[in-house]
């Protein structure tokens, strides 16, 4: 291979010159612009939607026999107790709210699945027409799903809607 003398000084300052436009790019199209809320957390739809099924199985081993809740659950059942979502406490059984509890070596999605499940087979009681867990889940998600932008303004609005509030923050 035949080296120029002055070719490659020249294709390098090219590159480089060319690296650093793109560099500065993509940098201002990072930075926040005046319209981002640098505030606002991202939220999980299934984040939310985990919440709303977590308070509901808690509020329905509340609500009736746990016992008969659990047996109602079906196929996934032993998921819940794997994850430590859901455990055994004297004659019955009861949620554990805090997350940061659960036995996540369990994947989030098997959890979510396990918690779908406990809502399909089991029913709200409480807040006049009984609904399955599944509806009454499904009438939160779809009108606040996308509506605040910070967990605690969502786990508020869980505990009021299962608390047979409207949910409105």
């Amino acid at each position: 291979m035949i080296r120029r003398e002055g070719r490659a000084p020249a294709f390098l300052s090219i590159a480089v010159s060319a690296s650093l436009a793109l560099t500065g790019c993509s940098a201002s199209q990072s930075e926040a612009g005046p319209d981002t809320d640098d505030t606002s957390e991202h939220i999980s739809a299934f984040w939310v939607e985990r919440q709303v099924r977590v308070l509901t199985l808690d509020r329905m081993f509340t609500e009736g026999d746990s016992g008969e809740v659990v047996e109602n659950i079906g196929d996934e059942r032993d998921r819940l107790f794997e994850s430590r979502v859901v455990q055994e406490e004297g004659d019955g059984y009861t949620v554990e709210l805090d997350e940061d509890e659960w036995d996540t070596t369990i994947n989030l999605s098997r959890i979510d699945s396990a918690l779908n499940d406990a809502m399909y087979h089991n029913e709200v009681t409480w807040c006049g027409d009984v609904v399955t867990g599944e509806e009454f889940v499904d009438a939160y998600i779809d009108e606040y799903e996308g509506t605040l932008d910070a967990h605690d303004a969502y786990e508020a609005s869980v505990a009021d809607y299962v608390d047979c509030g409207t949910g409105e923050p």
